[in-house]
């Protein structure tokens, strides 16, 4: 508290004038976070890629100007902190993401704008990675590096990896049901 206290410049005990408890500044920490993700949506009626990179260059502005946000959502240990309530939030949004980027990608499939051969949910992956990556692992100090979808070579270069293969013009979708090889690990 001491240390929160001095980075908004009031002491630690001036904290608790606004918060009744510890808990109640962390819940509120969450919720701010959630909010500014929320803002990162874009409009639904964009192309299902321009929708997605549009996101992924808002997540990387939120990232810079918020270094914490990114370590607050990916981190587990911040996750272990929260209140009960806080750490719902944060995991709402964690899936909320998730399931505007497989959205996304299956409304591109159906457009024939990415590849049938992986499921989007797994390609989602993919994607998540990548945001991953860049926000919390991208840069020598961390959060705060842009995302592909911030450069064009880099979009181009995660396109690459969602678009259909050139050599396969037919592929049809996998199903997540399939089992592995015998033997092999999944």
């Amino acid at each position: 508290m001491e240390r929160l206290g001095r980075e908004v410049g009031i002491t630690s005990g001036a904290l608790f004038r606004h918060f009744p408890s510890r808990a109640a500044m962390l819940n509120e920490a969450a919720q701010r976070a959630v909010a500014l993700l929320e803002t990162s949506f874009p409009p639904e009626d964009l192309p299902p890629l321009e929708r997605l990179r549009k996101f992924l260059a808002a997540r990387s502005r939120l990232a810079a100007r918020h270094a914490g946000i990114p370590q607050l959502v990916f981190s587990e240990q911040f996750g272990k902190a929260l209140p009960p309530e806080g750490a719902r939030v944060l995991r709402d949004m964690v899936r909320r993401t998730r399931g505007f980027v497989v959205e996304s990608l299956k409304q591109a499939g159906a457009r024939g704008e990415v590849r049938g051969d992986v499921p989007p949910e797994e390609l989602a992956g993919v994607v998540m990675g990548v945001m991953f990556a860049r926000t919390l692992l991208g840069s020598p100090g961390g959060a705060g590096a842009a995302l592909p979808a911030d450069r064009p070579r880099g979009w181009e270069s995660l396109l690459r990896l969602l678009r259909p293969p050139a050599h396969a013009p037919d592929d049809q979708p996998v199903s997540t049901e399939q089992s592995h090889v015998e033997g092999e690990d999944p």
